[in-house]
């Protein structure tokens, strides 16, 4: 992508109309995103170095279990919250989003005592109380769960009030950085277990809502006040909404879940520490697309209604072209030169263990990249359930072939598992662009020529 289409991509972004704020909280969130990567990224080395295999890949599977608890609380709740807050802000209806908050709050607690209830008790009954058994990590963890969901309902607030770099500022960056300082203070005196590292994921959860409930106070002072009270009705209508947005947060997040999850019942934790690895490495070639994403998202919506299918071919090709640039020079070294990589960055052990299943994660994330912004392309041109449908095939072959892969192949399999899922995901996607969009996606793409 030349200079000159690169400037007329970021020009909208000047100015305070609708779209200049659209692009600049894009790229706002797209920056926090990075940063959170990395974050991310180094509490893993620290953990994974400090732990060691075996007992990073059981903190590992129960953060894994509770990310998907927390599904219900977290995720979904955040974008109901931010779809009722947005239209009641557009209405100036304060009163309704101090209602709506307190309502978010109550069935928070609600939820997380029904799941720490059933998921604890069970966990009570065959923990060994041990600071590496899985069951009492699980029962420290669960502790994080009313956590997430309160932050959720926070950052879907700030959102709906248009302030989503705000809003998602404690979870990108305080909460990986919490983690990451603690778990260092941790490893320096010599206290760091699985049992205190999953204490470290709480305590970047508290301090993620403390400074969250702050932001929010500040924003909108008033929230604790007196206001409309939801009806009986009105609630109604907002349990049922909540299941849609919770089978959607959970298909998408069991792709990203499944072979950790799979792996912690199938095969041991040293498996699920090579795969976390692997995992988190991959991440990183995947990074450009996902910021293309953001940067591009409002310039599909505006050409796919001008009618212009050239434009959207080419906005299409140059974006996954520039992606798949950035992302070439991650891949190779994780392709090619895992071993010594992996015995710099996280140690002997896990050169041993995740060189193959990095090399294959990187191969699948850069074929993702390589198909180009496919799901972005369906959902900002309103075929969002198209983007559903992709999700919904990827994750079940993914399950199918991580069942039948990881009993033969330990982290391998999951991470084949993975990247075919990852592949089928892309093949449904890029031919429902095609029937929807007359558009053939990815860097590769061959169409008429035209110039955005």
């Amino acid at each position: 992508m030349n200079s000159a289409m690169l400037n007329r991509l970021l020009a909208p972004g000047k100015g305070d109309g609708l779209r200049a704020q659209l692009l600049r909280g894009g790229i706002g969130v797209g920056g926090l995103k990075v940063i959170s990567l990395f974050l991310m990224l180094l509490a893993t080395i620290l953990l994974a170095r400090g732990l060691g295999p075996e007992k990073f890949g059981r903190y590992a599977f129960i953060i894994a279990l509770i990310t998907t608890l927390s599904i219900p609380l977290g995720p979904a709740l955040m974008q109901l919250t931010t779809r009722e807050t947005a239209r009641m802000h557009q209405a100036g209806g304060e009163g309704g989003i101090r209602e709506l908050f307190r309502w978010m709050n109550r069935h928070i607690w609600l939820g997380s005592l029904l799941i720490i209830a059933v998921a604890g008790g069970i966990a009570a009954w065959m923990a060994d109380w041990r600071v590496d058994d899985r069951w009492t990590l699980l029962l420290i963890g669960l502790v994080a769960l009313p956590l997430i969901g309160l932050n959720a309902v926070r950052a879907g607030i700030l959102a709906g009030m248009r302030r989503v770099v705000l809003g998602q500022l404690p979870v990108l960056l305080i909460r990986p950085l919490v983690l990451l300082i603690t778990a260092g203070v941790l490893l320096l005196f010599g206290y760091l277990n699985p049992a205190t590292a999953v204490g470290a994921f709480i305590t970047g959860a508290a301090f993620a809502f403390i400074v969250g409930a702050i932001l929010l106070k500040r924003i909108f002072p008033e929230v604790k006040k007196g206001g409309e009270l939801v009806d009986a009705m009105q609630s109604k209508q907002l349990m049922r909404a909540w299941i849609p947005f919770t089978l959607l947060m959970v298909v998408s997040t069991l792709n990203a879940q499944i072979g950790i999850l799979l792996l912690g019942w199938l095969s041991s934790d040293e498996q699920v520490a090579a795969m976390q690895v692997a995992e988190r490495g991959a991440m990183l070639v995947s990074l450009s697309l996902a910021i293309v994403n953001l940067v591009i998202g409002p310039h599909i919506t505006q050409i796919y209604r001008s009618g212009d299918k050239a434009r959207l071919q080419a906005l299409s090709r140059h974006s996954a072209r520039m992606a798949m640039i950035v992302a070439l020079p991650i891949a190779l070294p994780l392709i090619f030169s895992g071993p010594p990589i992996l015995r710099l960055v996280f140690g002997l052990e896990y050169a041993e263990l995740a060189t193959l299943p990095l090399a294959i994660m990187a191969v699948g994330q850069f074929i993702n990249v390589a198909f180009g912004s496919v799901g972005m392309l369906l959902t900002m041109s309103g075929f969002e359930r198209d983007t559903l449908l992709g999700q919904v095939a990827a994750l079940f072959v993914n399950t199918i072939a991580a069942v039948l892969l990881i009993p033969v192949l330990d982290a391998v399999g999951a991470a084949l598992a993975t990247a075919v899922g990852l592949l089928v995901w892309n093949a449904v996607l890029a031919l429902l662009v095609f029937r929807r969009l007359s558009v053939v996606p990815s860097a590769f793409s061959f169409g008429k020529k035209a110039s955005y």
